[in-house]
């Protein structure tokens, strides 16, 4: 399992750079958001191949453009890594491929079908976090296909029933949409909306629920934490999809533990 698990989390490096440049150019509106040569933010530089290399090339650069020797932001390889590790743990999940005990090599189509599935809709979801914390905002480049997928998924999949999904979707369209109408978009906005909205798709209702808890938990701890700091006030505007997107991927993975343990130990 080591050959596969390193190899998918070289390739989630890179995908997490690819979707570094979707994020600038959706933001900068570049052509060829899919295609076309990167380049320096800054002095406009095409980059080589060697300067793309993922966490390695901004490692030798030392965080600097080789060309101009302006500053490279760390959320650019933090990115990186991020996906890496995502797709290394979405292997755990869903081992597709390996050795047993007896030395058996196996390998599982559904379970690929599924890994792939669930590895499109939480890279949607990091590039989600990623842009809303460099620009307040949320694009629908993500939300729209990944919310198609799901619904695709939902269809011929035998893991997850249509109606769990509609009824997560639907509580999601309800609380978040609610909150947008009654604060005419101060509290969260649209985008808040389709992003909870594919929460409750993806998740289905008891896990969107769990999600939802984690969201608000964590959203109300790191907002008090960076008010202590004096890193923000009540004034300031706070991305709240990266606290969206954090408690969809810690119910993903932990999140039936958290039904179990709170059904054993609190019912």
């Amino acid at each position: 399992m080591i050959i596969p698990a390193f190899t998918l989390f070289i390739l989630g490096t890179m995908v997490g750079s690819f979707l570094s440049v979707i994020n600038y150019r959706i933001r900068h509106n570049k052509s060829g958001i899919l295609f076309g040569r990167s380049e320096c933010r800054h002095c406009r530089k095409k980059l080589t191949a060697f300067e793309l290399i993922p966490l390695i090339s901004y490692s030798i650069s030392r965080g600097k453009c080789r060309h101009c020797g302006k500053s490279i932001s760390p959320i650019y390889p933090l990115l990186e890594l991020i996906s890496g590790l995502l797709l290394l743990f979405l292997y755990m999940s869903y081992p597709f491929i390996g050795v047993t005990y007896a030395g058996i090599t196996f390998f599982d189509g559904f379970l690929l079908l599924q890994y792939i599935y669930t590895a499109f809709v939480v890279l949607c979801l990091i590039g989600i976090l990623f842009y809303d914390i460099e620009y307040l905002e949320i694009p629908e480049l993500y939300t729209f296909p990944a919310i198609a997928i799901i619904f695709v998924w939902g269809i011929f999949s035998p893991t997850i029933s249509l109606y769990s999904m509609a009824l997560g979707g639907g509580l999601a369209a309800l609380f978040f949409g609610g909150q947008v109408m009654i604060s005419k978009e101060e509290w969260l906005g649209s985008g808040d909306t389709q992003v909870g909205i594919l929460m409750g798709l993806f998740l289905g209702w008891e896990l969107f629920l769990v999600a939802l808890m984690v969201t608000y938990f964590l959203g109300l701890l790191i907002t008090l934490l960076l008010m202590a700091l004096k890193k923000v006030n009540r004034k300031s505007k706070i991305p709240f999809a990266p606290f969206l997107v954090i408690g969809t991927l810690i119910s993903l993975f932990y999140g039936s533990y958290l039904i179990e343990l709170y059904t054993t130990t609190l019912l």
